[in-house]
């Protein structure tokens, strides 16, 4: 279940992909795929008694749920769609994985203390792969605001992690989910009269793009995550994670035609075993960056 929560998520850059091609502008596209997901989220909140009480018992962090969703991950969902509009999907969602070791670097900052020889390792292992993965492929150079928002993005979302873990226990995840989408959603929505205006998805590939989005990465991912982590265990389920980038260079490949450079196949190699090694050695208290869905945090263990 894990896996396949996985290969949800790696599409969320093919379906991004294919929804700009089809002339959806981001801000629609973006907020389109939130208020649909919040809807459905809020949909299930309602139909269960337990979730319908941990929202009345948990009013003193909906504000700072809603507020998160709102600016972090929000802002980070713009990064990472916003670097689809120059890179190809799977190096964009490679550079994105950077984010575990960011995570590592920030808590290092924090504390003052050394981490252990393999986070090292997996940092470096991390930064040597990002750099390989945005080589020049053949005689084409990508293009170095897409490089830019797609390592702000891995950036960002570390940043967020670790904030929304503070917030986020004691809050059922799917219903912590259900708040946090509902604040990206309303990002998106007050953003889109900047964007030129609402736009519906164009055409039928559009349209299939947009669902795409809501019931792979946002629902089914989701879904399909929190089950197989009640029963794998949280270091188990961060390690199988590293199955998400994978997946969208697959995908990328048999789909949208995109092929990686050997240097940029290597550098994707260090970044996912930069993940592995980091979610190994510290237990997944916090796994890998989850592109499309809500954060992975250990908090989920307690999800129904």
């Amino acid at each position: 279940m894990v896996v396949l929560s996985a290969l949800c998520y790696s599409s969320l850059g093919i379906f991004g992909k294919i929804a700009l091609r089809e002339g959806m502008p981001l801000t629609s596209l973006l907020a389109t795929r939130f208020t649909l997901g919040a809807a459905l989220l809020w949909a299930a909140v309602f139909t269960s008694p337990l979730l319908r009480a941990a929202l009345t018992n948990c009013r003193g962090r909906r504000a700072g749920l809603f507020l998160w969703g709102f600016a972090g991950f929000a802002g980070q969902s713009s990064l990472f769609f916003g670097a689809l509009r120059f890179l190809p999907a799977s190096l964009a969602e490679v550079l994105l994985y950077t984010c575990p070791a960011f995570l590592a670097i920030i808590v290092w900052a924090r504390t003052g203390r050394r981490p252990a020889w393999p986070v090292v390792a997996a940092i470096a292992l991390a930064l040597g792969g990002t750099w390989l993965a945005a080589a020049p492929s053949g005689d084409t150079h990508q293009p170095v605001a897409g490089l830019a928002l797609a390592v702000a993005a891995g950036l960002w979302y570390a940043g967020f992690l670790l904030a929304l873990d503070k917030v986020t226990p004691g809050v059922p995840a799917v219903l912590s989910t259900a708040i946090v989408i509902s604040g990206a959603a309303a990002a998106f929505t007050l953003s889109v009269p900047l964007g030129g205006g609402y736009v519906l998805p164009p055409t039928g590939a559009a349209w299939g793009a947009v669902m795409g989005l809501v019931a792979g990465p946002t629902i089914l991912g989701f879904v399909l995550f929190v089950v197989g982590l009640r029963r794998v265990g949280p270091q188990v389920a961060a390690i199988l994670s590293t199955f998400e980038p994978v997946g969208t260079i697959v995908l990328a490949m048999i789909l949208l035609g995109e092929r990686l450079s050997p240097a940029q196949w290597s550098g994707a190699g260090l970044v996912l075993g930069a993940a592995f090694v980091l979610a190994a050695s510290q237990g997944g208290a916090v796994a890998p960056a989850r592109s499309g869905g809500a954060p992975r945090t250990a908090e989920s263990r307690d999800a129904d």
